[in-house]
């Protein structure tokens, strides 16, 4: 693959590339959102979304063997050892089968004891029941992916990666819009389409991934190979260990996004948990542009450090710090002027007072919280992982007190101060470690 796969100019086109092939997915979002909220309900709207949330939490259920992978490809890339790539793909492949069916008899219990008990005001009926099953089935497919994504991630692939997220991205809301101008707007329907699709990306990942095997001579087993029940069964302590110190930052990250979803459940009709939602996954789009320039720049940090080419860490991280800094202060200074009458033209009937009150504030706490993906992602690709979890417990633990407390209390119009604090302290922090690496 040499230099010129890893070249700044070549990350930096392949990240711009990523970011711009991502306004598609959020465009279709902009104008499905309220139509899907307008015209299925906000009931329907506040299952659908936590349905899509399990789904999302196979990439940070996953234990980290994503990252993991991709760091160690990239580290064999860096010294050029491309034989040994392959049993690294299979220890990954066996451990996600572990994992997903691990994760599966889990939630299938935890599914089965929300239906009985009727504790969920989003888990009340049959069909609900049968919506969230499916979307768990889901979850594990798209763990069974991981390793063919990761490996792509790690040659760089990203071309070919950014067309896929793209689509999948825009899928979510296109599967319920069709459906429903079919006049088929149930969850479920939407639910096994969705299945589908993902079972079709598990085998276009898969052939993509043996491109490269075949490039760059390297070989691993074919899914469900004998081989790969022996890693189940005993999985690479090497591999493992370092995949356990990745998965307490994901199991964090999985925390901050996700928990409120399903904890407000408790305490909050669907109508309101809908608006909560919305607002997350409308602000959440900012994800888009750091998660893809840090997931780009990732594999290309681990290579240059191994190469001890340090100053185009330095020079490459200032730049994108900076750019995304600049776009985020633009949102915020024109979202202090537009946002509340941006949302309710937007969501039109949707729009609400709760809406109204909470969603600045809401929007500058997850900018924060994805400002400092482009600060961990750096200290990941070098090592520097478990110091970076230490601090993340602690900020994660003091996230949770304050939701188990706003929760309890049904004080939901304060969600907005627990993300402010986490991400103002997470930021601080990172950047001293930055700081002290001389990554910046």
């Amino acid at each position: 693959m040499g230099n010129k796969e890893y070249s700044s100019k070549s990350i930096f086109s392949k990240a711009i590339f990523n970011v711009a092939f991502q306004v598609f997915p959020i465009l279709v979002a902009l104008i499905l959102m309220p139509v899907l909220i307008n015209n299925l309900g906000k009931d329907f709207w506040a299952k659908y979304t936590t349905g899509i949330s399990i789904i999302f939490l196979s990439n940070y259920f996953s234990f980290g063997i994503g990252p993991t992978l991709n760091r160690r490809i990239s580290e064999l890339v860096g010294k050029k050892n491309h034989k040994k790539v392959g049993s690294e793909i299979e220890k990954c492949i066996s451990l996600s089968y572990l994992l997903g069916g691990g994760f599966l008899a889990v939630f299938l219990v935890l599914l089965l004891a929300a239906y009985f008990t009727k504790a969920f005001s989003i888990l009340q009926s049959p069909t609900d029941f049968l919506f969230y099953l499916i979307t768990t089935t889901c979850f594990l497919v798209v763990l069974l992916t991981i390793p063919y994504r990761s490996t792509l991630e790690a040659f760089s692939d990203f071309y070919f990666l950014s067309v896929f997220r793209a689509l999948s991205s825009s899928m979510l809301f296109l599967v319920p819009f069709v459906l429903w101008l079919f006049g088929f707007g149930t969850l479920t329907i939407s639910a096994w389409c969705l299945l589908i699709f993902y079972l079709i990306i598990w085998i276009l990942f898969y052939m993509r991934a043996t491109k490269h095997k075949i490039e760059y001579g390297f070989s691993f087993a074919r899914p469900f190979q004998r081989k790969l029940a022996t890693g189940v069964v005993r999985p690479n302590r090497d591999f493992l260990s370092e995949t356990l110190s990745f998965s307490i930052f994901f199991l964090c990250s999985a925390t901050v996004l996700f928990l409120d979803r399903f904890y407000y459940a408790l305490f909050f009709d669907t109508k309101l948990l809908s608006d909560h939602v919305t607002m997350l996954d409308l602000f959440n789009r900012a994800a888009i542009v750091t998660g893809t320039i840090s997931l780009v720049y990732f594999s290309a940090i681990s290579v240059w450090y191994n190469e001890e080419n340090f100053l185009r860490i330095k020079k490459n991280l200032r730049f994108q710090f900076t750019v995304v800094a600049f776009l985020f202060t633009a949102i915020i200074i024109f979202s202090i002027f537009f946002l509340k009458d941006l949302m309710a033209w937007w969501l039109s009937e949707s729009f609400s007072d709760f809406i109204a009150n909470v969603s600045f504030p809401l929007l500058l706490g997850i900018l924060l919280i994805n400002f400092e993906i482009l600060m961990i992602r750096p200290l990941q690709a070098i090592g520097q992982i478990n110091k970076v979890n230490r601090w993340l417990v602690f900020s994660t633990s003091t996230y949770v007190a304050m939701i188990l407390f706003i929760g309890f209390f049904e004080l939901i119009y304060y969600h907005y101060i627990a993300l402010v604090l986490k991400g103002s302290i997470d930021c601080i922090a990172l950047f001293i470690m930055l700081k002290k690496e001389k990554l910046i």
